[in-house]
């Protein structure tokens, strides 16, 4: 009002001043000017000033209330440097942990955000802090970085909203991250490895199961019908026909779409077994009499490179073991014999016995020795040149029927088995044994035995990081083993009242193990030690260097067909 009434008043003035001198006025009236009322400024004022002035004697106008504070927000994290050590496609959890003050937040907003500067190696993750002064962010690694040694950045803010778009002043901190990643195996033999511990070392997000193909055998007058435990890597997945005197074959399919890319065909064939690879070859083998042979076949067009001939009457075995540029079979004319063959050109350079059992059985193999059990011992050869090192009586054992398993090495120079053999009835390298039996542990270097488990187990078992796993029918439970004592450490017990048992064999990954019962195949969170997937088949087991999961249905015996499930972090 001051001011719109000051403007007023000066407009009239001026126009009530005309622009001559007195000498040019004329006698014309002076027209009646209006009066101005004046303003209560004017009017009285002492008293305006004395009604606006406030509480605190300050006229207002005079001094302007400050500013609010910019709050201070000060990070702090407790690892400035985060290493991880995976596989290639590992999303690897990231959990990064930091204390949080501020002065002036008042009701403001605060998030903590954590960012890739360069946008390649994390998930950004963004978090709203809690009253405390604490902050956590979970994200996970980036699963498209290759094999090798990747070094980076990564800055956590302290936001004031939730998009971050914007950020406290000199809040920011920086981590640095360091990642070791390392090819996948594949999965090469009997139990993944000449190692045959079930093992694959990845990390794999449970919540992301895609099924991919079902494949079948062909319709065919052999009376078994079945397939074979399955190998994969590199992009193919290779299968043997399992037969009782009929057409046998070695197929390859691709792993993503399960189509067929070659097959090669052995005739009539009184018994062909599971196959192994190694990085450019297949390794099956022929069983019965003058058909008791070592092939070698080409992955990449399924071309045949050599055959090779060993010992045996009408026995089925499990996968041959590749180890560098030996080949090892197990067979026998009555059982017992270890064969190493050259993987170039099939020549055998070494045979050794006794040790294995009647068959279906495999040798483990490692940097220095072979192991063979044959049902009442654990034998060890020499690696290159198959001198008998030791051998170890079984406790347990016994040498009846076939053996059904393999030694699987440990964790502590010491190798695990069943105790005794085990009989399925069938003339069939895929059919699974009836018996349940206990698991025993020898030590190495001292060539003694210690300990064999309190209950006894029917599945090909998984090992690693000094844990056993294995399924029992009596309880009927899934248990984890320690492997330096055989205490069981906790077990599973499948929620569905349809599985009665355990069957066909476990395999283990970094985070989480699978497992076949009657019914179902399921997948079990090593941490939470709780199933997080499952379908509704059981079966055998692999999982590939691409993180493909195959699976042979049948509880007992295959039915011919393979279906395939992505593993795959999207």
């Amino acid at each position: 009002m001051k001011l719109i009434g000051y403007v007023f008043l000066t407009a009239l003035v001026l126009a009530g001043c005309g622009g001559g001198s007195d000498s040019e006025r004329t006698d014309t009236p002076t027209p009646d000017i209006p009066e101005v009322p004046e303003s209560p400024d004017e009017e009285n004022p002492e008293e305006d000033d004395s009604e606006e002035e406030t509480d605190g004697g300050e006229t207002p106008g005079e001094d302007t209330p400050p500013e609010p504070a910019e709050p201070v927000v000060t990070l702090d994290v407790e690892t400035p440097t985060v290493q991880l050590l995976g596989s290639v496609g590992d999303a690897l959890p990231i959990s990064v942990e930091g204390a949080w003050s501020a002065t002036d937040l008042g009701d403001h907003s605060l998030y903590v955000r954590l960012v890739d500067e360069d946008g390649r190696l994390v998930k950004t993750a963004i978090a709203e802090v809690s009253e405390v002064d604490r902050f956590t962010l979970e994200t996970e690694l980036q699963p498209t970085l290759a094999v090798g040694t990747h070094t980076g950045m990564m800055t956590v803010d302290a936001c004031k909203d939730e998009a971050c778009e914007g950020i406290y002043s000199d809040s920011s901190v920086s981590l640095t991250l360091q990642v070791e990643l390392q090819p996948v195996p594949e999965w090469q033999t009997h139990q993944a490895n000449a190692s045959h511990n079930g093992y694959v070392p990845i990390w794999i997000n449970h919540s992301e199961f895609t099924k991919l193909w079902e494949w079948q055998r062909s319709e065919s007058s052999e009376p078994i019908g079945g397939i074979n435990a399955p190998v994969a890597g590199s992009g193919q997945v290779y299968i043997s026909t399992d037969v009782y005197n009929g057409d046998a074959a070695a197929i390859a399919l691709d792993e993503l779409t399960g189509e067929e890319t070659w097959r090669l065909s052995f005739g009539s064939m009184p018994a062909l077994n599971p196959p192994a690879i190694n990085n450019s070859t297949l390794f099956v083998s022929t069983s019965g009499h003058q058909d008791t042979k070592v092939w070698a076949i080409s992955r990449t067009d399924g071309r045949l490179q050599f055959q090779t001939k060993f010992s045996s009457q009408w026995g089925n075995y499990l996968a041959p073991t590749v180890y560098e540029e030996l080949v090892y079979q197990t067979g026998g004319y009555y059982g017992g014999q270890t064969y190493a063959f050259d993987i170039n050109n099939g020549a055998e350079l070494w045979s050794q016995g006794p040790g294995t059992s009647w068959g279906m059985d495999s040798a483990a193999v490692d940097s220095r020795h072979v192991y063979v059990h044959s049902g009442n011992k654990l034998t060890i050869f020499g690696k290159d040149n198959g001198e008998l090192i030791g051998t170890i009586d079984d406790p347990f054992g016994n040498n009846n029927y076939d053996y059904h398993g393999s030694p699987v090495i440990g964790s502590n120079n010491n190798v695990i088995a069943f105790s005794g053999g085990a009989f399925s009835g069938l003339a069939s390298s895929n059919a699974e044994h009836f018996d349940n039996r206990v698991i025993s542990n020898f030590d190495i270097e001292e060539q003694a035995y210690l300990w064999t488990s309190r209950f006894t187990y029917r599945t090909f078992f998984a090992a690693a990081k000094g844990v056993i796993y294995a399924g029992k029918e009596s309880p009927v439970a899934l248990d984890a083993i320690d492997e330096l004592t055989g205490e069981v450490l906790w077990s599973w017990v499948s929620p569905s009242t349809e599985d009665t048992s355990f069957h066909r064999n476990v395999v283990l990954t970094d985070n989480l193990l699978f497992v076949s019962t009657n019914k179902n195949i399921y997948a079990i969170d090593l941490e939470t030690q709780e199933s997080v997937w499952s379908y509704g088949e059981p079966g055998m087991m692999s999982i590939s260097d691409n993180r493909i999961l195959f699976l042979a249905p049948g509880a007992r015996r295959s039915d011919g067909r393979l279906v395939a499930f992505d593993l795959r972090s999207k």
